[in-house]
């Protein structure tokens, strides 16, 4: 029987090299690499398309369900999420779409999920795999509407303004601040880039590369650049680099 063809995504050393030794144990997985960020993640999957992914979800700058997102939904392998926030568990895996495991987790529950996926891997329904991991972005996504930001606070001296999200063009990342642009001023808060791609409408922006979010309705033209980047020109005339891994999340959204 063919090996089953594995990665391995978190940002943790000591959770990377916990499931690589658990996998050591099964001579029916090949363990292909293992990846400590979402961006890397996302080129190596494509690269090497794997099987199975065990895929943590809360990771930085770009989380497991970015990187879900991020791949041509042809090519998304079957997954088994892992983390320690059992929320996600509750509300995201109800729909038994994919297994999942909550950190710390034992080796009982470990291989439990190895075999549910070779289970689906063996009955090679594809179809169905996709079928129920876009349904399972789009009730994630439709779980998040309720928390996305209207608006955004500025400090200004003693003086708190208020900036509508849909007047903002493009926010870049300035040290430990973000630098908000508008059509006639720039704002600087002390906020992060991270947050603000978890709370800002998917819908409306996008995370184009590790220091820059774009509002896509204001965005004029894209131009191809180098090696599958492209370069975003927006209404305010600012170019912003949009990175090869990103491009076909915002090819979907934008329908180009």
């Amino acid at each position: 029987m063919e090996k089953i063809k594995a990665i391995i995504v978190d940002d943790e050393a000591p959770a990377l090299a916990n499931l690589e030794l658990l996998l050591a144990k099964d001579s029916q997985i090949e363990l292909l690499t293992a990846c400590s960020d979402g961006a890397s993640a996302i080129e190596t999957i494509e690269a090497l398309q794997p099987d199975l992914i065990f895929l943590d979800i809360q990771m930085p700058e770009v989380s497991g369900f970015d990187v879900l997102k991020a791949l041509s939904p042809n090519h998304r392998p079957y997954v088994i999420f892992v983390t320690a926030y059992d929320q996600y568990a509750i509300k995201a895996f109800e729909v038994n779409a994919v297994d999942y495991l909550l950190k710390p987790f034992d080796d009982k529950r470990f291989f439990d999920a190895i075999a549910k996926a070779k289970n689906l891997i063996h009955q090679e329904d594809q179809q169905m795999l996709q079928v129920k991991l876009g349904q399972l972005l789009q009730h994630l996504d439709q779980d998040r509407t309720q928390r996305y930001l209207k608006k955004l606070s500025v400090r200004q001296g003693s003086k708190i303004s208020f900036v509508k999200v849909e007047d903002i063009i493009w926010v870049e990342a300035d040290n430990q601040y973000v630098k908000v642009h508008l059509k006639t001023a720039s704002h600087l808060m002390r906020q992060s880039l991270s947050y603000l791609d978890q709370h800002l409408d998917p819908g409306s922006f996008y995370r184009t590369h590790r220091s820059a979010i774009v509002n896509v309705h204001r965005i004029e033209s894209l131009e191809p650049h180098f090696k599958g980047d492209y370069n975003i020109r927006l209404e305010n005339g600012v170019v912003v680099k949009l990175s090869r891994h990103r491009t076909e999340g915002l090819k979907e959204l934008l329908n180009w």
